[in-house]
């Protein structure tokens, strides 16, 4: 029983330590999403809140639930392909086939979760379930962060192939959670996407690249600060990382508010209510 509860303990610790961007950073893409938002779907500013608040569940639910942590992440360098031509098998049911859905799993299925839970939030609109409409919102923000961390997207996830161990947790949550104050952008324009699911993996794709300088300024950090996670270690990592990891939220950002807005326009542009917010 003790064993059982000491495990239990230790997967909700790794849950917790290996969550994408932590809540301060997951709470900042959805929370800001709404600037992007064009005025056809205005409305949904009143979302603000509710998508901030809910930001991090999946994080909460996977701890209690084995099925969703793969849903998290994808180590796409796993992928036979992938170092070859630095793409995969997009369609889910001909990778299930390539690759076996045991493989899919392992290696985890973020694009393909991200994918679903747009296409739950279109059925949402076409409902008119406001409610849901935001909660799925909440949850689609959530992947499509993970998909923007490039620790999120390769096998070398916390830096144990590299001797870098506890690189996730040091860049994602504390170095985010002591400059938060310092991550701002602007609004631009959003449009409608073409095509959805090659859009997920072409940022997936793009945001993969990052993986190599967020481990070389981990690298570099730690030396400068006599190979001690200092203040000085997070001062020099920030500084390294600075210009890239805004650039990332910023993308998140603007990627949630452009599927929201996608998924809005395939559901057939339902009237969106006044106070949609306080809507059950």
């Amino acid at each position: 029983m003790k064993l059982n509860i000491f495990r239990s303990c230790i997967l909700i610790v790794l849950c917790i330590s290996l969550a994408s961007w932590g809540e301060k950073g997951h709470s900042k893409i959805n929370s800001s999403s709404t600037s992007f938002f064009p005025n056809k779907i205005k409305n949904l500013k009143d979302w603000n809140a509710g998508l901030t608040e809910h930001a991090s569940d999946p994080d909460k639910v996977r701890n209690g639930d084995r099925s969703e942590a793969n849903r998290h992440f994808i180590d796409i360098d796993n992928f036979p392909e992938f170092v070859a031509t630095h793409k995969i098998i997009e369609d889910q049911d001909a990778a299930k086939q390539a690759y076996t859905f045991a493989f899919m799993v392992k290696n985890g299925r973020l694009p393909w979760a991200t994918d679903s839970t747009y296409k739950a939030l279109v059925q949402n609109f076409k409902k008119k379930e406001w409610k849901n409409a935001m909660l799925t919102a909440a949850y689609l923000g959530h992947y499509v962060g993970d998909g923007h961390m490039p620790l999120h997207l390769t096998n070398n996830y916390d830096g144990k192939l590299t001797s870098q161990a506890g690189i996730h947790a040091r860049y994602e949550s504390t170095m985010i959670a002591k400059y938060l104050t310092e991550i701002n952008y602007k609004s631009s324009k959003v449009k409608k996407i073409k095509d959805v699911k090659s859009y997920i993996f072409k940022y997936i794709y793009d945001n993969y690249k990052y993986k190599d300088s967020l481990l070389l300024a981990d690298n570099l950090a730690y030396a400068a600060a006599g190979k001690e996670y200092s203040d000085l270690y997070y001062q020099n990592l920030w500084k390294s990382t600075k210009g890239f990891t805004i650039k990332l939220l910023a993308s998140s950002s603007k990627s949630m508010a452009e599927l929201i807005y996608t998924a809005w326009i395939e559901a057939g542009k339902p009237k969106i209510p006044l106070h949609v917010a306080s809507l059950n």
